[in-house]
């Protein structure tokens, strides 16, 4: 089991969850739960990465954060809101995860109170992760925004390899295309990574770290103090 919050579980607290959990198949762009529309399922991600999206205005959808084995769909539900949540979740890289439905996973949060402690500590992470975004985007260069989103993705994925496409990169940062090929181009030259279309590969980890700004630092460092 790769996912780090049913990480977080004692032996006897997952066995009672197990029978309720499915574990299942992610595909690329597949819709995890449509903005504006109850949330009946949670997933806790395996593999792959999942990208929640806001509204940003008529037809254009900018995404927030991206979740992968460290995380989980479900915070609305954890947080009481069941009617409809405003941001959709899509999958961007296909990978797989263990589904529960909504009123099992309310049961469970019920019995086994350390466990939702736990989960609000991840959600603790997640304001912050959304927050230090927001400081990233005021004060720091695209330069360094696009090894921040490279180095989270790369976290959440658990590996070297990014699958994600310029035009990804491009939403989840809102500038063009062209000036995340641009900057893509830049870190290959200097050494940080290897880039095709559709495929970031990290040649040198500590290169890239060096050139992003302090916000991943310190994203990474508070997932570990509050989720472990």
């Amino acid at each position: 089991m790769k996912n780090r919050l049913l990480q977080a579980l004692s032996p006897g607290d997952l066995q009672m969850l197990w029978p309720r959990l499915t574990r299942v198949e992610l595909k690329p762009r597949q819709i995890l739960h449509h903005s504006g529309t109850p949330m009946e399922t949670i997933y806790f991600i395996e593999n792959g990465l999942v990208a929640v999206s806001a509204k940003a205005s008529p037809g254009k959808w900018v995404e927030v954060w991206l979740i992968g084995s460290e995380g989980m769909t479900g915070l609305p539900v954890l947080l009481a809101d069941t009617e409809c949540p405003p941001f959709r979740r899509v999958v961007q890289v296909g990978g797989s995860a263990y589904r529960i439905s909504r009123v099992d996973f309310q049961s469970v949060i019920e019995t086994i109170p350390s466990w939702r402690t736990s989960l609000l500590r991840y959600t603790q992470f997640v304001l912050l992760q959304t927050s230090q975004s927001a400081i990233c985007e005021a004060h720091h260069s695209l330069k360094q925004r696009l090894c921040r989103w490279l180095l989270v993705a790369q976290d959440a994925l658990d590996g070297e390899d990014i699958p994600l496409t310029h035009q990804m990169l491009a939403r989840l940062l809102g500038v063009r295309r062209a000036s995340i090929t641009e900057c893509l181009r830049a870190l290959g030259d200097e050494g940080a990574l290897d880039n095709t279309r559709a495929l970031i590969r990290v040649d040198d980890q500590e290169r890239l770290e060096s050139l992003a700004c302090d916000c991943h630092a310190l994203i990474r460092s508070e997932y570990r103090r509050l989720v472990k």
